[in-house]
Order: structure tokens, then sequence, then C-alpha cells
């Protein structure tokens, strides 16, 4: 399971895990997302996103910030074509490497303040437990 704690607010994180995976470049996979406050689950979501989706994001989370991906200029926002969590856009704050991220969809609003390196992290560990699931059959 891949997480993203808020390092203002403790208990206040989002979590993705895989449900199910179909291998292929233009398949996908079922997703299961969480996202707490004050450790209690206030939204949570099973959603489709097609692989191409998921490695984009894992590439704008695992190198964040990125500038640039499939060059285009990224200009802070991240979009897909998908109906749910298609937009992850973020703002650098001032206390050192740590940004405002705000998770956006058909049916979502949340953000979140995080520092670089975790988001580096979160990336890191959704492409593992995406790995995982393109594996198992």
């Amino acid at each position: 399971m891949a997480t993203l704690r808020d390092i203002q607010e403790n208990g206040t994180y989002v979590e993705f895990s895989f449900l199910k995976c179909i291998p292929g470049e233009y398949e996908g996979c079922r997703l299961h997302f969480k996202h707490y406050k004050g450790n209690r689950i206030v939204y949570e979501l099973d959603f489709g996103w097609t692989n191409l989706t998921i490695k984009d994001y894992v590439e704008v989370t695992s190198n964040f910030p990125l500038e640039e991906l499939n060059d285009f200029k990224l200009n802070n926002l991240y979009t897909s074509f998908e109906n749910h969590l298609y937009q992850l856009e973020w703002t650098k704050l001032e206390k050192g490497n740590t940004h405002k991220l705000h998770f956006f969809g058909s049916q979502q609003d949340f953000t979140l303040i995080a520092a670089d390196d975790e988001i580096r992290q979160f990336g890191r560990d959704l492409k593992s437990e995406w790995e995982k699931g393109l594996n198992c059959d």
C-alpha cells in the first residue's frame, strides 16, 4: 500500500492500493483510495486507471517535482483523462522542501502538505505495488 502523510496535520494522509491489475500498455488496474483526517476515513473510492495513467502518475510522484512529462511542460499540474483523481496539482511552500498537494477528480477534492522526499518515496511505493499487482496471476 502506498501512503502519503501530511506533515502538518497528524493523522491526515492518503492511501492507494491495487485490487486487480491486467498487464499491457492499453490495459489497467482497479485501485482503492482512502483519504484520512484525524486517523479516520473521510473518503474512499474504488476506481480504475489505465496502465498509461499509472505509469505517468508514478513518474510524476517518484521524480517529484517533475517539470516535464512526455514532452509536455507540467506547470505544477498533472492531469489525466481518467474519471477519478485525474488531477494532481502542487504548490511550493516556503518551509524547506515541501509542497501543498491538491488531489482532484470528479468527486474528489483533498489537499496535503508533504515533504518532497516523502512524495518521491510514495511514488516508488506506488510503483512497487503496481509491479506486484501486474505479476500476480
